[in-house]
């Protein structure tokens, strides 16, 4: 099977499907922080013996894999029509459209927390010391000894986090800095892999440019990897057994689920001295990069996460990343704290403010996912018209 004569007239919707599952255990890996920080044990500070961290299922709770996965499908996303049909202007499109893309939803939500703010609607304080919670007490590790709420620094900020990376309003956006820088980098390399490369020596080059980006910043080596492996698969044909293709994103997962070396990733304490400071981003990109491949190469897996449904998981994604936790600090700390005052056990608890928290995330996700597929749209149709008028050098 070739990936561009099956796929590239085609949305990605299964790729879609993984980004909103990843948002989604996101918002597992955050409300464990919040509300029971010794179940995971993600914070030093908060683990025991029973704590889930190192177990092989842990990718299923282990925010810090899935944001490695983001970054991972959007280097592998954001080329992959380029490298199918070789439109310099389609890139170019893309680059110019890309930070008013994300700018307008992001700072929706800086203004939401904003409004959160002045009108006394976050409870993560008062909850933070029923959960004993270090990363609930500081608002996600966001608030500064300083910080006063202020709609234009919010407004400022939703706009600019993108090359500050500031995120005082809602934390989740510490990535959209190495989100934009990342996309920039992908464009770069779309051009340096097919005017240069020709296509060419693209393991020596993934080699060379994927180790010198782990060393300079952990952050652009998934974009790099990602970048790589779209230009390899939409050049060469692969079909992989539908067994094999299952076994790969198994392995993928459990690569997902590191965090430490201990339990089941006890062997990982064998990895190189030079390569420790940087094994969580190492893992948690060839871990992602095997899922991708595993689901570009096997044509029954891909055609049956092709639905509708999982379409319309892909499309709330980005909004469900971007409000869980001005949800999780406001409503559920609220009703967390709520629900301990009438004397229910803490499991009981747990299990409904998750379910506030779930539910509560995806009915404000779904509106922003329709104002940013029209937002996406008027971006789109103005950065064209913007092209068309640009004169062409003979």
């Amino acid at each position: 099977m070739s990936a561009k004569t099956e796929y590239a007239s085609n949305r990605l919707v299964p790729l879609e499907a993984y980004r909103g599952i990843a948002a989604f255990i996101v918002l597992v890996h955050h409300f464990f922080l919040a509300f029971s920080p010794y179940t995971t044990g993600l914070l030093e500070q908060a683990r025991n013996q029973d704590s889930l961290i190192g177990q092989p299922f842990f990718a299923l709770f282990n925010g810090t894999g899935a944001v490695g996965f983001f970054f991972t499908l959007s280097g592998f996303v954001l080329c992959w029509s380029y490298f199918n049909h070789e439109n310099p202007q389609k890139l170019l499109l893309a680059f110019l459209k890309r930070l008013p893309r994300l700018a307008a939803i992001v700072t929706i939500t800086t203004i939401a927390s904003y409004c959160l703010f002045k009108l006394n609607l976050y409870y993560f304080r008062d909850a933070s010391e029923l959960s004993l919670s270090p990363w609930l007490a500081s608002f996600a590790y966001g608030l500064t000894p300083d910080f006063e709420p202020s709609f234009l620094r919010a407004l400022i900020q939703g706009v600019t986090t993108f090359f500050t990376g500031e995120a005082n309003y809602n934390t989740n956006l510490w990535t959209m800095k190495a989100e934009f820088f990342g996309s920039m980098i992908v464009y770069m390399l779309a051009c340096f892999i097919s005017a240069i490369l020709g296509y060419r020596h693209l393991i020596y080059a993934l080699t060379i440019i994927s180790i010198s980006a782990l060393f300079y910043n952990d952050l652009i080596f998934p974009f790099v990897v990602g970048a790589f492996l779209s230009a390899h698969l939409a050049k060469n044909k692969f079909e992989i057994s539908y067994l094999t293709s299952i076994a790969l994103i198994i392995f993928g997962l459990y690569l997902l689920g590191y965090m430490i070396p201990e339990k089941a990733y006890t062997w990982f304490s064998i990895i190189p001295a030079p390569f420790k400071a940087h094994a969580q981003t190492l893992f948690h990109t060839i871990g992602s990069a095997c899922i991708i491949f595993a689901t570009m190469t096997n044509k029954k897996l891909f055609q049956s996460l092709n639905g509708k449904f999982l379409r319309g998981i892909g499309k709330i994604s980005f909004p469900l990343y971007l409000v869980h936790t001005l949800v999780i600090c406001s409503l559920s700390s609220y009703i967390f704290l709520k629900l301990a005052n009438h004397g229910l056990s803490i499991q009981t608890n747990l299990i409904l403010v998750f379910i506030v928290t779930a539910a509560f995330s995806i009915t404000l996700a779904l509106p922003l996912s329709k104002f940013d597929d029209w937002w996406v749209k008027q971006v789109d149709s103005t950065a064209r018209r913007l092209l068309s008028k640009t004169p062409v050098m003979a």
